[in-house]
């Protein structure tokens, strides 16, 4: 009893800081050992678990994130799936029991790991993660990438890329290099939420918002 008492008492506290931080929880989501960034938004039905998440970032409805770290004004639409492990292909059986103490299955025939189930996952800023895509672990994606809805992710991804298919691959590029490395380096989204409000009427054109703040 008393050890839900502290639970509920932490989640509370939790919950008054995600307030202050502008962010916000919808019912349904569920979450465990992410850190937020400010202005971070979870849809309901969402599963994120070891996991940081940052500043104006949100996650749509139904999609699963574990073991990843996520750049600021990232959007990532409903039922996405990012970092749900890996199986060994290169034993007799592909089943986890033969190779993995996680316990997947209720029985296991080994007492240590023999294959490294979970990567990281590197997400930069300002991407975009479209509807029912999957991002396997390991992989890095770029600042400014577009990943079409459907996608499969198998490998890394480079900056301000668009990519599709299964597996994903690069259709085209934003900008061009020039732009690119301009872009990276004035790092918008790391700019304060009130210096992105005062300059935000330039986000709209490219080259007018590359001749100012370039």
């Amino acid at each position: 009893m008393i050890n839900f008492i502290r639970q509920c008492y932490c989640y509370i506290v939790f919950l008054i800081k995600i307030k202050k931080s502008g962010s916000i929880i919808k019912f349904g989501a569920i979450f465990k050992n992410v850190v937020f960034g400010k202005y971070v938004k979870l849809y309901k039905n969402t599963c994120v678990i070891n996991a940081t998440i940052g500043t104006m970032s949100y996650v749509g409805p139904f999609s699963t994130i574990s073991n990843s770290v996520i750049g600021k004004f990232c959007t990532i639409a409903p039922d996405v799936k990012i970092g749900l492990g890996k199986h060994a292909t290169s034993f007799i059986s592909i089943h986890p029991a033969f190779y993995s103490t996680v316990g997947q299955s209720p029985i296991i025939f080994t007492k240590k790991n023999h294959y490294q189930e979970f990567e990281e996952i590197f997400i930069g800023n300002d991407v975009w993660i479209g509807a029912r895509s999957i991002v396997l672990d390991g992989v890095k994606i770029g600042n400014g990438v577009i990943v079409a809805a459907g996608s499969v992710v198998v490998k890394d991804i480079p900056d301000y890329a668009i990519v599709g298919g299964v597996p994903a691959k690069i259709i085209k590029y934003r900008f061009n290099e020039k732009e690119i490395k301009k872009l990276n380096k004035i790092q918008w989204w790391d700019w304060s939420v009130e210096e992105i409000q005062k300059k935000s009427d330039v986000f709209l054109t490219t080259e007018i918002f590359l001749k100012e703040m370039g």
